[in-house]
């Protein structure tokens, strides 16, 4: 059976090689190695299954239908590239079954290198690091992660896209004169965060939801771009600013439910209607909580239809002007008491937070990442100056059980101003 495996799943290489996707420091060896393994696993849990379904010594005949079941339980890149590698068919039912995959577990992309057209790229669950070619649209760029193949990139001319990561066009944001203003001297600090979604209000594939918050008053404003949008919506290839009379600070967006909710301030949560009669205005649904000492960085995370604020605690080392971020305090909202609840557990799930997108997915097959909030250098507090460290390495995993902090050992990094690692889902297609 193994040997079957490893005939398998070689033609993948080659798939990979054709991709120009560089692997290190594992060989071709050590690949089929892994990939089989991947198999060896599936056939574990696949016992108990009745041979109706199956002929066990031969994974090519497997029912299509429960092809995908299988592919929709895999939350790893390598695991769903290691299912292409089994046949034509598996291939075939693979990408059949997965447009997307909006819990597929990410990766880190590294900051930018001289060669700017490939982008080294670190896994969470087997600890390899990659090299893909990326999007040209992406080089010299600042950029926000998410967890839908797009990335938000903002440039030196002060113009902003979504770019997909390998292939495919971009898509213009609107001009950012409306939220320019008296714009930092830095390009790349212009805003704090790009928060990506898919429009709720749309079916369509393309159709995103952008946030951004920016100025120092942490103002928010949304637009609508990409394909399938109505016309006539408000934020329709425009920019709107959220009217906000208390003047409260937006630290994170998130969905739920087609409903938007900001959090603000130190802990405040507020929701607002995009499409209401007038301008959109924020509603307080919830005050901070008056026991929690000041966090460093605030998120807010949807997850299992349920919304968490994430507060994340560190100190600063003036010398080199980075933070290090020491550990989390994560609170449920509950919507009957409309209060904050403290949670130690995360219910099967991972949260990504950082620059760009918070996001959960879910990890119960595989217990090295679940639990734990995995986190990138968001800080870009001060101004740039000759000769100073700039930050960019303020990044890692927290384990909500033990409360320990995980490195991740991607090697030595020297990030430029303007580019940090963020969380990417990496592409399935790369065709």
């Amino acid at each position: 059976m193994f040997n079957s495996m490893m005939r398998s799943v070689s033609p993948l290489l080659d798939y990979y090689d054709h991709h120009g996707i560089r692997t290190t420091p594992l060989n071709r060896g050590e690949w089929c190695f892994g990939l089989a393994s991947v198999l060896c696993l599936l056939e574990y849990k696949m016992r108990s299954v009745s041979t109706l379904l199956y002929d066990s010594n031969d994974w090519s005949q497997l029912h299509i239908d429960f092809v995908g079941e299988i592919v929709n339980r895999l939350h790893s890149f390598e695991d769903f590239m290691a299912a292409t590698g089994i046949s034509r068919t598996w291939r075939s039912a693979c990408f059949a079954n997965t447009i997307t995959r909006p819990h597929q577990l990410p990766w880190l992309m590294l900051s930018e290198t001289p060669h700017a057209h490939r982008r080294r790229f670190f896994s969470l669950i087997n600890k390899n690091r990659y090299q893909l070619p990326l999007s040209k649209a992406l080089c010299g760029k600042r950029c926000w992660g998410s967890q839908h193949n797009w990335v938000v990139a903002l440039g030196p001319d002060y113009r902003a896209h979504l770019v997909p990561l390998v292939k495919g066009e971009p898509i213009a944001l609107p001009p950012l004169d409306t939220i320019r203003g008296d714009a930092p001297e830095e390009w790349f600090r212009l805003a704090h965060k790009f928060i990506l979604f898919k429009d709720p209000s749309h079916d369509h594939e393309l159709s995103f939801l952008v946030f951004a918050i920016f100025s120092p008053m942490n103002c928010l404003a949304f637009a609508r771009v990409g394909e399938g949008a109505a016309l006539n919506r408000r934020g329709q290839d425009e920019w709107v600013i959220v009217t906000n009379p208390d003047n409260l600070k937006f630290k994170d967006v998130a969905c739920l439910n087609d409903q938007v909710y900001g959090l603000c301030g130190e802990g405040t949560l507020v929701r607002f209607e995009l499409d209401a009669p007038l301008l959109p205005e924020v509603q307080v649904i919830a005050s901070h909580q008056p026991d929690v000492r000041e966090p460093r960085k605030l998120y807010l995370v949807e997850s299992l239809g349920k919304l968490y604020m994430v507060f994340r605690y560190g100190y600063l080392i003036p010398s080199q002007r980075r933070h290090v971020t020491t550990s989390f305090l994560v609170y449920m909202f509950n919507f009957s008491a409309l209060a904050f609840e403290e949670v130690r557990d995360l219910e099967g799930h991972a949260f990504f937070v950082g620059d760009g997108n918070s996001w959960s997915i879910p990890t119960s097959t595989t217990p090295a990442v679940t639990n734990r909030i995995y986190f990138t250098d968001d800080h870009w507090d001060w101004p740039m100056y000759l000769g100073g460290a700039y930050g960019g390495r303020d990044l890692g995993g927290f384990n909500m059980e033990n409360r320990l902090m995980q490195s991740l050992p991607f090697g030595k990094i020297s990030p430029p101003s303007h580019s940090r690692p963020i969380l990417v889902t990496p592409p399935i297609r790369l065709d």
